[in-house]
């Protein structure tokens, strides 16, 4: 998408912007929808979700001009809003260790996704045009709404009453919520800036579609790792992962085309397959079950808020796509923040018993 921004005469800016025009309807849409899962309606949203993704590639595949682009980034974010917290949402009902079970092979799925996704897409710009990347994407996205109908909404949605006490603004939530933000500032950066600065460099697209592949199957490996063992706990893993992404973004800061910087994609890619899935385990396993509906979209509008503010707030700070992964990896490191305190309640709850 940055790639072919810049190939239609977008700036800085404009390729900045195109981030914020996804979060704003997804932003939107949310506040809307966030009780409709909790109520019953998960499987709907999760239908009208992936037909609105296909039609947001079908917009982008007539897109002539920048403007075009930015409406179906509208349309996308509408498409976000609905999808992705009902399908965390049904992820997360059931007892703690199933929930836990689930939670995790979901982030396998998405990394699976991530991995395929890339490679796929860049061969099709390399060998064809962005149509044929696009109407591959609305063919994904169809294919998922149709699978989506054979999804059972879970049980226990629409029935019990509510506990008065029944609050998502716990600490394991509060935490995991402000980890994900700053995380997704520096990732959403990256993602925009990093192919924006190798189509202004002339770098070769089988460049940039590697060194995302490369992130993507890193990041697959962890969740992979995640979801077939128990060799780490989820304030463990996202701890990890936090310092190994910090780990990642600088590398790719100061070396962001070549070899060296495939190193530090696969490092961003590995600590966001821990991090990720694990902060979600966290947030909402630490909110009652009653509350998860509602707390699946205020947690993954955390996701929505950082791609608003995110590229905007870093370019402004940076003013080059050179400094601004610089300024991403800054904000990786502030993520982890929040995580160590979660690390640390952890192993106080452990030596206190």
């Amino acid at each position: 998408m940055a790639r072919h921004s810049v190939s239609l005469g977008a700036t800085e800016d404009q390729v900045s912007l195109l981030a914020t025009s996804y979060a704003i309807t997804a932003i939107v849409v949310r506040l809307f929808v966030s009780h409709l899962n909790d109520r019953g309606f998960s499987t709907i949203l999760m239908i009208a979700g992936g037909l609105l993704s296909a039609a947001s590639f079908l917009i982008f595949s007539i897109a002539d001009n920048v403007t075009q682009l930015y409406v179906g980034r509208l349309v996308q974010g509408v498409s976000v809003a609905l999808y992705i917290p009902a399908s965390l949402y049904s992820a997360s009902v059931g007892d703690v260790e199933r929930a836990t079970r689930v939670i995790l092979w979901r982030s396998t799925m998405w990394g699976v996704g991530s991995t395929i996704g890339p490679a796929v897409m860049g061969l099709a710009i390399q060998n064809s045009s962005w149509t044929t990347m696009y109407y591959l994407g609305a063919a994904v996205s169809l294919a998922s709404a149709l699978l989506c109908l054979a999804v059972e909404a879970p049980r226990g949605e629409t029935g019990g009453r509510r506990s008065s006490k029944s609050s998502v603004l716990t600490r394991p939530f509060l935490l995991s919520s402000l980890a994900l933000l700053l995380y997704v500032v520096a990732y959403q950066s990256l993602f925009v800036f990093l192919p924006a600065l190798h189509e202004k460099e002339d770098y070769p697209s089988s460049g940039t579609s590697l060194a995302f592949t490369v992130l993507a199957a890193f990041n697959l490996a962890s969740r992979l790792i995640l979801s077939l063992t128990s060799l780490l706990q989820p304030p463990s893993a996202a701890l990890l992962g936090a310092l190994l992404g910090f780990g990642g973004y600088v590398a790719i800061a100061l070396w962001p085309m070549g070899f060296l910087s495939l190193l530090g994609s696969a490092l961003v890619g590995f600590g966001l397959g821990l991090l990720v899935p694990s902060l979600q385990v966290i947030s909402l396993l630490g909110v009652p079950q009653d509350r998860r509906g509602l707390a699946s979209s205020v947690y993954t509008a955390m996701f929505d808020i950082a791609s608003l503010i995110g590229p905007p707030l870093v370019m402004s700070l940076s003013g080059t796509y050179e400094r601004s992964l610089f300024v991403s990896a800054i904000y990786a490191l502030l993520s982890s923040l929040p995580v160590i305190v979660i690390y640390n309640g952890k192993r106080e709850k452990v030596e206190g018993r």
